[in-house]
């Protein structure tokens, strides 16, 4: 099922669907984006990962028309830890030739270099799309293994606690019980 995100004016500026086959997000944007353009898009994308357990997503940057880098704060701190909490690990991002989406791709990517995803930028979807098929294809369980990671850092507090106690535990066990001979 294709999404659309209409701009203040009702003209699609983003169409996001969720590739079956491919087994990713794929989104394009359309001509110049605002702030609230892209938080609801983001969102939206966001939204499909999820729902759809996908683990990359296909971006076509192509279409976009000047710069969109007021967006890159709320990008790094807030969307991407919300993407790769979701299950993003693959993105393909396909530029086009407008310098100042470009440049802003550019800002965006230098600040937010978390290494927690893998991230490649193209210039042509199609090498876009075989990039990121051969991601899915040869690792297709990212995710899972992050989110197994992100369980023990979750439970390792909780353990060390359950030794300490148990220890304590011990110890008075030995003081209480202990019998001279």
């Amino acid at each position: 099922m294709i999404h659309h995100v209409n701009n203040e004016f009702g003209s699609v500026c983003l169409t996001v669907e969720y590739d079956e086959k491919s087994q990713w997000v794929f989104y394009q944007w359309k001509g110049f984006i605002r702030m609230q353009d892209i938080k609801l898009g983001y969102n939206k994308i966001i939204e499909q990962v999820a729902e759809n357990n996908a683990i990359a997503v296909l971006a076509d940057h192509s279409q976009i028309v000047g710069p969109w880098n007021e967006a890159n704060d709320w990008l790094t701190n807030d969307w991407t830890p919300r993407a790769i909490e979701a299950g993003v690990f693959y993105w393909a991002i396909n530029t086009g030739n407008d310098l100042f989406s470009n440049i802003s791709l550019e800002m965006f990517l230098n600040k937010n270099s978390q290494g927690q995803y893998k991230v490649q930028v193209f210039e042509q979807l199609s090498d876009a799309s075989k990039w990121l098929a051969n991601r899915v294809m040869l690792d297709p369980t990212p995710k899972k293994v992050s989110q197994m990671q992100n369980s023990v850092k979750k439970e390792l507090p909780n353990l060390a606690k359950q030794i300490e106690a148990k220890k304590e535990k011990a110890v008075m066990d030995t003081k209480t019980s202990g019998k001279r001979l």
